[in-house]
């Protein structure tokens, strides 16, 4: 008998225990921070920051404070401190903290651009996007238009600037400039 009441003694000690226990948060969570080339994938997990070349990849992933490449960028629900990429960059669902700058691709859908971003393009696609403003720097080697396309609802609030002079803002129904456009125009599609 006394074992017995022992053993329920040990069983309703850990419960109490367990009631008390610590659990970690996300935000307690050690971040990492890692230099990378090649392919890499990322899923639901917090990083300090990435620094490398080649394909990264993030599903859900949460970058503190930057996400620096060389090569292609694929996210998806992700959260980056700053953007810094040469090549292509492709944000689906994607929050930018602090802004940064793209020289080559963007394409971004269902995204929020929290700060001002710079982009060394010559075409650059925003869908259901948000941005606070946008500087397109002038690339020599470009003889061409500088095109942003603002596509379902894509709201600028702030500034755009085209250092070029040669800039051209295409405006699909429902999206909106809300700041300043210097260097270029916009144009209205229906």
């Amino acid at each position: 008998m006394k074992f017995r009441n022992w053993i329920f003694g040990l069983i309703a000690l850990s419960f109490a225990v367990s009631l008390f226990a610590e659990t970690k948060t996300k935000e307690e969570t050690p971040t990492k921070a890692f230099q990378v080339t090649g392919i890499n994938n990322y899923g639901a997990e917090t990083i300090d920051s990435l620094d490398g070349t080649g394909l990264i990849k993030l599903n859900g992933t949460s970058i503190l404070k930057s996400v620096t490449l060389v090569g292609s960028l694929i996210t998806l629900n992700a959260e980056i401190g700053t953007l810094d990429v040469i090549g292509e960059a492709n944000l689906t669902g994607t929050i930018i903290k602090n802004g940064g700058s793209v020289a080559g691709s963007l394409q971004a859908v269902r995204s929020v651009f929290k700060k001002d971003i710079s982009l060394y393009s010559q075409k650059s696609v925003f869908t259901a996007s948000k941005l606070e403003g946008i500087t397109i720097h002038k690339d020599a080697a470009l003889k061409n238009k500088q095109v942003i396309e603002l596509k379902q609802g894509t709201i600028i609030n702030g500034a755009v600037h085209f250092e070029s002079g040669k800039g051209e803002i295409i405006l699909f129904p429902g999206c909106q400039v809300l700041g300043p456009v210097t260097g270029g125009k916009i144009v209205k599609k229906t």
